[in-house]
């Protein structure tokens, strides 16, 4: 067996293109087609200097055109989260000063697996010296909860779905 991989942090301008194409080719297919979240999710945060993009890296996916020939390939990460600059207003959460994490999924072919788990400890290490926020969906609350996190606010509804804004103090 293979040893796990290491989280990867980078900017939007340390993204290689497979990597930005598997990043967005996730957050495609869980909140827009498998949520069924009719949203933009290429909102110009991801560019901004300061936000990050954590995630543990996947197999390299060949992608194919209708007739099956070959036309690049992607990175899929197995899980992911976008962590925002401090004190970038991100919703409900949002603190003075606190980085957000948001956008968290993880790879349908690897759930169950420990990833989201993985990813949020590892931006908690990385990053719990500062106040940190999320608006997690409701019914994971309790996840998130292990590390760190509780209610900062009244649960609210997002694209249909029930968040909750969570914020973790600094270390």
């Amino acid at each position: 067996m293979s040893p796990a991989p290491e989280l990867i942090v980078r900017t939007f301008d340390e993204l290689s293109r497979e990597e930005l194409y598997g990043i967005l080719q996730l957050r495609s297919q869980v909140f827009v087609v498998e949520q069924n979240c009719v949203f933009l999710d290429q909102d110009g945060t991801d560019t901004l200097t300061g936000t990050l993009h954590a995630f543990f890296p996947g197999e390299s996916r060949t992608m194919q055109d209708t007739h099956g020939s070959e036309v690049g390939r992607s990175l899929m990460p197995r899980s992911y989260a976008r962590v925002l600059p401090p004190g970038f207003p991100d919703g409900p959460a949002s603190e003075p000063g606190a980085r957000s994490i948001g956008r968290v999924v993880t790879d349908p072919s690897a759930r169950g697996q420990g990833w989201s788990g993985r990813l949020i400890a590892g931006l908690v290490e990385a990053y719990g010296a500062e106040p940190l926020t999320l608006n997690a969906q409701s019914h994971l609350e309790g996840f998130y909860s292990r590390f760190g996190f509780a209610p900062n606010g009244p649960r609210f509804m997002e694209d249909g779905i029930e968040h909750t804004p969570m914020s973790r103090p600094a270390d």
